[in-house]
């Protein structure tokens, strides 16, 4: 509320001076309401099908990813890649305590959402390994499967969740994604254009919920795009949403070098920023939202596979990053 030059402080006059200053004093108060400040954790954990990758540690990475430091203390969590049935039931019962209310992996059924939209198929042999966990009451619960994939992500149900939190009854919109990845098995340019179109699939999706400029929604998730590539700017674009503030931590959530799985798996692949915390533009949004970048290290962990063991020391392929503000 502007202040009054100058005003005479009598009668009715001093009555609504000591009203406007009594709203003045609440006002921060009831903005802190409707746009509440969370945390957010956004982990691609590279929990893959043991059928089809029967070596990479998925049940003790799973029964690890919840200890870690980088885990606790969030209002959020969106996790990707949480593809075999076993060990992700493992990592999402082992989060319980922490987060007990989790929407169901996006593809892997219809059952616990309130609905299901896009291109979702029983016959799809893999899900799309994407689930929201929350310490806050989620009230609504929606999966959407994108209609375009290329490559090895034609085989999977790869969507996003949608779930609507109760915030101290402020709403929270929450989005969980992973796009489509660069797959060998694409066409040149096919996997960026396929995204596009994923992106653009997400933002008509928000839109058609009208959702209120001053609730916040956070669109979170392993994005497939490199915050340092041009086509960075294009994706925020598609999806109509807005970079953080700032980028701490390490300056690659995917690295190829650093990072023990990582290297192995792709050892000639470049390292890559892929993984973001973001909010949808024209909503509101806390203060300072910043990305930081976690680069994680764990203790020691060796699996066998053909009579040789392998040691690493990361739980995933991925860093996490997690979304705040001040």
């Amino acid at each position: 509320m502007p202040n009054t030059a100058s005003r005479r402080l009598t009668g009715v006059a001093l009555s609504a001076t000591l009203a406007a200053v009594t709203l003045a004093v609440n006002a921060p108060q009831a903005a802190a309401a409707e746009t509440p400040s969370l945390r957010v954790l956004s982990y691609n954990a590279f929990i893959f099908s043991k059928t089809l990758y029967p070596n990479w540690g998925q049940d003790h990475r799973a029964a690890e990813i919840p200890k870690t430091s980088f885990f606790r203390g969030n209002d959020v969590v969106v996790i990707q890649e949480a593809f075999d049935n076993g060990a992700s039931d493992v990592l999402l019962r082992n989060s319980a305590s922490q987060y007990p209310y989790q929407t169901p992996v996006v593809g892997r059924s219809k059952s616990g959402w309130d609905a299901t939209g896009g291109s979702y198929a029983a016959a799809t042999p893999e899900d799309g390994g994407v689930t929201v966990l929350s310490k806050w009451p989620i009230v609504r619960k929606e999966q959407f499967v994108f209609k375009d994939a290329c490559g090895g992500d034609w085989f999977s149900n790869k969507g996003f969740a949608y779930a609507v939190l109760n915030v101290n009854g402020a709403r929270v919109h929450v989005v969980g994604t992973h796009a489509q990845s660069t797959d060998p098995g694409c066409s040149a340019g096919q996997a960026a254009q396929t995204r596009s179109r994923q992106f653009r699939q997400m933002d008509a999706f928000l839109d058609a919920k009208n959702i209120p400029a001053s609730e916040q929604v956070v669109v979170a998730g392993d994005f497939n795009v490199d915050g340092h590539s041009a086509e960075y700017a294009s994706f925020l674009s598609d999806a109509g949403l807005s970079a953080p503030e700032t980028r701490t931590g390490h300056p690659y959530s995917f690295d190829t070098r650093d990072n023990s799985i990582a290297s192995e798996r792709y050892p000639d692949d470049p390292r890559e920023d892929l993984d973001h915390v973001l909010h949808r533009t024209g909503h509101a949004k806390p203060e300072g939202w910043q990305n930081d970048v976690i680069k994680e290290e764990s203790a020691p962990w060796t699996v066998s596979s053909w009579g040789k063991e392998y040691t690493y020391t990361n739980l995933s392929d991925h860093y996490p990053v997690i979304g705040s503000g001040r």
